[in-house]
This record gives C-alpha cells, sequence and structure tokens, in this order.
C-alpha cells in the first residue's frame, strides 16, 4: 500500500455520488503541476470529514490530500499509453481557508467607534 501527498488545484466541481450497495461517497478531479505540463488525479473521499471538505470547495481552489494512490497505465482504443492517478483521501485541507463570518452590528478592531445619539447626550458616568 502507498500513500501520498497531492497537492493542486481542483479541476472540476466535486460530486457526492453512491454506491450500489447505498454507501456515500465523493469524487472529485485535482490538476497537479507537472513541470511545463499538468498530472491529473482523481480524488475519492469516503470518510465523513473528506467529504464533507471535498463538497465545500469549489473548482480553481487550492487544495492538499493525503491517502491511499494508485497508478494504473491504460491504453486508450487505437491511443499510446497513459498513466492514471487516482487517491482515495483520508485527509484533505483546502489551502485557502473560507472568511470568517461576523455579524455585522461587530466592531472591527481598529475601526472607529460610534456611540448610538442617547449616548453622546447623556452625562459622563464620572
Amino acid at each position: 500500500m502507498t500513500f501520498a501527498l497531492v497537492n493542486g488545484v481542483l479541476h472540476r466541481e466535486p460530486e457526492r455520488r453512491t454506491s450500489k450497495n447505498g454507501k456515500a461517497f465523493v469524487t472529485a478531479s485535482l490538476r497537479c503541476k507537472d513541470g511545463d505540463g499538468s498530472a491529473f488525479w482523481r480524488v475519492t473521499g469516503f470518510s465523513e470529514s473528506a467529504c464533507d471538505e471535498l463538497l465545500r470547495l469549489k473548482a480553481g481552489d487550492a487544495v492538499s490530500v493525503q491517502g491511499q494512490m494508485k497508478a494504473e497505465l491504460y491504453q486508450p482504443e487505437g491511443g499510446e499509453p497513459r498513466l492514471s492517478l487516482s487517491v482515495i483521501a483520508d485527509h484533505v485541507l483546502a489551502l485557502r481557508q473560507p472568511a470568517k463570518q461576523r455579524p455585522r452590528a461587530e466592531r472591527r478592531p481598529g475601526a472607529p467607534y460610534r456611540m448610538a445619539e442617547e449616548q453622546l447626550n447623556d452625562p459622563p458616568p464620572f
């Protein structure tokens, strides 16, 4: 069994699928730089955490995937032999985390403080 850590960009949107026995899984296509060209990896996630993280991402998002890898040689009809690369994702890490959502009323650090009008008219507490 060979494990790999693959970094790249999602080539297509991840898809949720269901196996014949009813188990849900997620598939994605990952494009990685390979010198002047690109290598494409099929990514499959079965664990809940890997599936959730993959589904949160969109095409073009940078991601790092760790898991069991498989490399197979195949020959399309009338073509030359090609290498098929795939990884079963145990761990998925988005290389750019989504922005945290804040309530609009929250004051940002360094932002000017604005008092409500009724507070401006009240005498100071001292």
